[in-house]
């Protein structure tokens, strides 16, 4: 099993600002600069790695592992899957250091830098999945579904981790709160197959804020 390194050379950020509710951006030429040099800063800092395991999947079951995904919301979203792909990445302990450096900074600069974190490892997820499919072949796939989304307990994140000797290879893990180290980190499961029925883009229909969710209440949504 593998670590693999991404490279991100840079972030557009629209992500970043809806995360910070800025749908129609920075029109202050200050805070602008300041993004510009948040977003600067966070791409000289981050060592994204990524690792990741495929089990096949029967009964419900990931066969051979010793992480078991439980919930109707998961079972729903892994239905028809032939195999599942274990996914964690991270953006490493560097981005960690940025953002409490940040908070010396100004509760501003705090903000940017955490948002664009926010899209940063999104961003390597994404580049994480093609490599991964660029291996496997392009099967038909769902979107990465994550411990604590739907009903998916959060507290297998710690016995998914240990299937992908996550500390060991990328130096991710879990505290007894369930919290990750780096905090900048992704955990995930994507089914594959070519008789799916889960979604293959992610949509607010199983999310447990759906209905409450301040994006939406806004007109917009957290996906992309």
């Amino acid at each position: 099993m593998n670590a693999y390194k991404v490279k991100l050379n840079s972030l557009d950020g629209r992500d970043a600002l809806r995360y910070l509710g800025l749908k129609e951006g920075l029109a202050d030429p200050a805070m602008a600069s300041l993004f510009e040099k948040c977003k600067a800063r966070l791409l000289a800092v981050i060592d994204a790695r990524y690792v990741y395991r495929v089990f096949p999947f029967a009964g419900g079951l990931l066969e051979g592992s010793a992480y078991q995904p439980r919930g109707g919301t998961i079972a729903r979203h892994l239905a028809g899957a032939e195999r599942v792909i274990l996914l964690a990445a991270t953006l490493g302990s560097g981005t960690d250091l940025l953002i409490r450096r940040s908070r010396f900074l100004g509760m501003t600069e705090t903000m940017m830098v955490d948002a664009l974190a926010s899209e940063a490892i999104e961003r390597v997820l994404d580049a994480a999945e093609a490599g991964i499919f660029s291996r496997l072949g392009p099967d038909p796939h769902t979107f990465r579904y994550s411990p604590g989304y739907g009903d998916l307990p959060l507290e297998g994140q710690k016995e998914l981790l240990e299937v992908l000797d996550a500390r060991k290879r990328i130096g991710l893990y879990v505290n007894e709160s369930m919290l990750m180290t780096p905090s900048k980190s992704v955990t995930c499961l994507i089914g594959t197959g070519g008789n799916l029925r889960g979604e293959a883009k992610k949509t607010c229909r199983d999310c447990s804020l759906d209905g409450k969710c301040s994006f939406r209440q806004n007109g917009g949504t957290c996906y992309r």
